[in-house]
């Protein structure tokens, strides 16, 4: 263990210097090529272990730097990470209390304040929730209650001849396809729902799918609206939203994967004023909060939902009916083993509070608001969408340039080409039809010098490419 500790201590203080590129990974073809990653009958020495490792810190991406603008996630998270180390050094696992006693009441108090955050627990419902391995299968829970909702018989005879139909924006994530996949809903019955030039799902089109699905005979089940979407971080009205859903008893699941943590903030918690209207909410600490990945959660707001419809199995030799039963998790998840996430969230929780990440989100959205100001002054940038939350999509177009397929290989190139040159790291994405650069803010120490010089850059490479 010390020979372990000593190597973390100089993958620290020397595999990742502090003025490396943001990135410098090359083609996967180029780095099979560089690296043997190849397994065999034999064992290696210690040297060749160590070497892997350099390897992978050298080449992955360096998401902790504050020119990491690409994903949903950046910056460190110094209290979450010693809480990522000690989760791996205990191995606890989740479906008991017997054998996470302390992860248990952590994860619960976790669930408490989330619940608390969200409006789940109004005095009216207490609300429950449990941990899962990201926001992928949170909205899979998610869609997994509303049909338990809708058609509980689901769970032990299947469809019996009927159609069950989804609803999600056009802007929605793609883990709503992945759910309809996994639970037999069937993809060609999510219907994806037009959104507003604002990136917001439009009620009077979504009670016009609904009326669709209705006289076909189908069952709605599923509204999911998004808060903080992918692209643009639009929040989706949840009030009208839930107005529709009540109306046709359809369950109302909120994706709050990244924007959710707004509700930290009394200045921008307004964005998700309504959240207490839903019935299920996903929230990713690993966004915004900055906790190592995997951190996610799905919360309900009916107690004894998840044991409902996830539950089955496991009593005659796991599940024990002793006096620790009622803190026993893993009847309302959908894994048995499951990894003790709940130390790294409830460390950081501990040390800064919430006010700390309230801190966090009103420094950043002042920061947004800057990157904003300064691409509507520059003579060479436009925005492409309004941005309420911390998502900016802007776009390079020369001054001569009007062809869209032009402008669209442009931008890609520069955010390719400053991605070569070592950072700032941003990535594209489309947006109704239009290509630009996606910024996403999330690292808490970014200034507006930081943006300043992105933008300086995108402009240059842009010039550049442009006169090429």
């Amino acid at each position: 263990m010390q020979e372990s500790l000593e190597l973390l201590s100089r993958a620290i203080n020397e595999w990742m210097p502090k003025n490396r590129p943001v990135s410098q990974n090359p083609s996967a073809p180029e780095l099979e090529k560089i690296l043997d990653v190849s397994l065999g009958e034999q064992g290696c020495d210690q040297q060749s272990l160590e070497d892997a490792i350099k390897a992978y810190l050298h080449y992955n991406p360096d998401a902790s730097q504050v020119d990491f603008f690409k994903l949903l996630y950046s910056g460190r998270n110094k209290h979450a990470l010693l809480g990522d180390w000690i989760t791996s050094l205990s191995n606890a696992t989740m479906h008991t209390y017997q054998v996470g006693p302390v992860a248990t009441l952590m994860e619960l108090e976790l669930i408490r304040q989330w619940n608390k955050l969200v409006g789940f627990n109004d005095g009216k419902n207490e609300g429950e929730g449990v941990m899962v391995a990201g926001g992928s299968q949170a909205n899979l829970i998610g869609m997994m209650l509303a049909r338990h909702h809708v058609c509980p018989d689901y769970k032990t005879k299947g469809a019996g001849g009927r159609t069950l139909v989804a609803y999600v924006s056009d802007q929605a994530h793609y883990s709503g396809q992945k759910a309809a996949n996994v639970l037999g809903i069937g993809t060609d019955n999510l219907i994806a729902v037009a959104s507003d030039d604002n990136g917001r799902i439009c009620p009077v089109a979504l009670q016009q799918e609904i009326d669709k699905s209705v006289a076909q005979g189908h069952i709605p089940f599923y509204i999911g609206i998004t808060a903080g979407t992918t692209v643009i971080g639009a929040y989706d009205p949840v009030a009208a939203c839930s107005k529709i859903a009540r109306a046709h008893n359809i369950w109302l699941h909120i994706d709050g994967a990244w924007g959710g943590p707004i509700l930290f903030s009394e200045q921008y918690r307004h964005l998700l004023a309504d959240s207490h209207l839903a019935d299920s909410f996903t929230w990713d600490a690993h966004k915004l909060m900055n906790v190592p990945i995997t951190a996610a959660v799905i919360l309900v707001k009916h107690e004894g939902a998840l044991r409902a419809c996830c539950s089955g199995g496991g009593g005659e030799y796991l599940f024990h009916a002793d006096e620790n039963a009622a803190y026993n998790l893993g009847e309302r998840s959908i894994q048995c083993g499951r990894r003790a996430d709940a130390l790294k969230v409830w460390l950081s929780w501990k040390a800064i509070g919430n006010q700390g990440f309230a801190a966090k989100i009103d420094h950043l959205q002042s920061i947004k608001a800057e990157c904003v100001e300064m691409v509507e002054q520059s003579e060479s940038l436009e925005m492409l969408a309004p941005s309420v939350y911390l998502n900016v999509l802007f776009r390079y177009r020369p001054e001569h340039m009007t062809d869209e397929q032009e402008i669209r290989k442009l931008n890609i190139e520069i955010c390719k080409t400053m991605m070569r040159n070592g950072g700032p790291y941003v990535d594209y994405a489309q947006y109704k039809g239009r290509y630009g650069i996606r910024l996403i803010l999330a690292n808490g120490e970014v200034t507006r010098e930081h943006i300043s010089v992105l933008l300086d850059q995108c402009e240059l490479v842009g010039r550049e490419l442009a006169g090429q």
